[in-house]
């Protein structure tokens, strides 16, 4: 009797029974932080395991993360590292402008503070030739036996970075890749470890294709590409992030390395973030003295997403973003008055751009963060932000 009644129902309730047996809406929401470009040293400086070096002077890893150790509270908080993973100072450096390395005490320092999600492709991958690339693995890798819940992705074997890395959080199943700008000598290949390249067409069309074949709720790509300094998007970088979505399947795309922000766009139940703009950069350029409110700060979002019980397909409940500041030292918070001002910026930039593709935030005059909250919503921590924000 009971398998006849379950045969009778529709096919929404069917699904729906599925997921409530299975127990997957029990826990199936998961909130995800995320900032830009991170690195922990100054140009050509010695790496240090107790933190960086000014002169004579130490200042130690915590100094720089005291004000943006509260915003880590996700189940999952990505950053771009963007500097090569070294404890040795033995490598000699590329003939760049900058080259950037970071003790991997600094990137346990992170992981230790909430950090689990790390992109390690983009142009300052390289900052140290192939042996710099080949250090930052070994590195990473270390890390990764001694925390088993990170996860990195972004330099390897052609083989390695060509499958996007698949873990599980609360019930829900995601997927991770990454792709940047950078010199076609590093390029991954199957005898040397490298970047997937996002202007190599060969590259991305067989990564989306990669994602496309992978089984996740949630498919997340990280992409590092821009004209540095500059908040609006290059001539086609709309159309070749879009494909992405269109073909892969992926959910969510994270851009970086303009060192800005750029747009945020809402492609159906999709989200690309054309520019998180820096995040911690130790040593870079005090974007506090730029006079154009496009360029002076830095953003951070969190995602809530959750498992619709009635579909059983992931989906954004609602996001946060939060300007942040001080993004050349000691990352934090930016005024609520002042962040209310850039968020009305990045709204206006966003449609602008994109039109009607764009992410339209709704401010918090208390905080200055920009919300977003779908009416469909239907987790818990989702339902808290969203009704929270609003009122002293």
């Amino acid at each position: 009797m009971a398998l006849e009644v379950f045969l009778s129902m529709g096919k929404q309730k069917v699904i729906s029974v599925l997921i409530l047996i299975l127990g997957l809406n029990a826990r199936a929401d998961v909130v995800l932080t995320m900032g830009g470009d991170v690195n922990f040293n100054r140009n050509r400086q010695v790496v240090d395991p107790n933190g960086v070096l000014y002169g004579d002077t130490l200042a130690r890893w915590n100094s720089f993360t005291s004000q943006l150790k509260p915003l880590i509270n996700g189940d999952i908080n990505f950053a771009n590292i963007e500097t090569v993973v070294s404890s040795t100072n033995d490598l000699k450096d590329e003939d760049k402008k900058f080259a950037f390395k970071s003790h991997p005490n600094a990137v346990r320092h992170l992981i230790e503070l909430g950090f689990n999600l790390f992109n390690v492709s983009n142009n300052h991958t390289y900052d140290y030739g192939l042996p710099g690339m080949q250090q930052t693995v070994y590195e990473m890798d270390k890390l990764k036996a001694e925390f088993p819940q990170m996860v990195y992705d972004g330099v390897g074997l052609r083989k390695q970075v060509l499958e996007p890395k698949v873990f599980d959080v609360n019930g829900i199943r995601f997927a991770f890749a990454s792709m940047s700008i950078g010199e076609p000598r590093f390029r991954a290949t199957n005898e040397n470890v490298g970047m997937l390249l996002i202007r190599d067409d060969r590259d991305y069309k067989e990564l989306v294709t990669a994602f496309a074949r992978t089984k996740a709720d949630y498919k997340i790509l990280s992409i590092h590409f821009g004209i540095e300094g500059k908040p609006t998007l290059e001539d086609g970088q709309k159309s070749r992030f879009e494909y992405a979505i269109q073909y892969g399947g992926v959910n969510l795309i994270i851009g970086h390395h303009p060192h800005v922000i750029r747009p945020i766009e809402k492609w159906g139940d999709r989200l690309i973030y054309y520019s998180l703009g820096n995040y911690l950069m130790v040593g870079s350029a005090d974007i506090t003295k730029k006079s154009d409110p496009n360029t002076d700060w830095g953003m951070f979002s969190r995602l809530y997403l959750e498992r619709d019980p009635s579909t059983g397909k992931v989906k954004v409940d609602a996001v946060e973003v939060i300007p942040l500041t001080n993004t050349h030292n000691r990352t934090a918070p930016m005024p609520a008055d002042k962040a209310a001002a850039r968020i009305g910026n990045l709204n206006q930039l966003s449609a602008m751009q994109l039109q009607n593709y764009a992410m339209r935030l709704q401010l918090d005059p208390f905080t200055g963060r920009g919300i977003f909250c779908d009416s469909q919503m239907t987790s818990i921590r989702a339902k808290t932000m969203c009704a929270g924000q609003f009122s002293k």
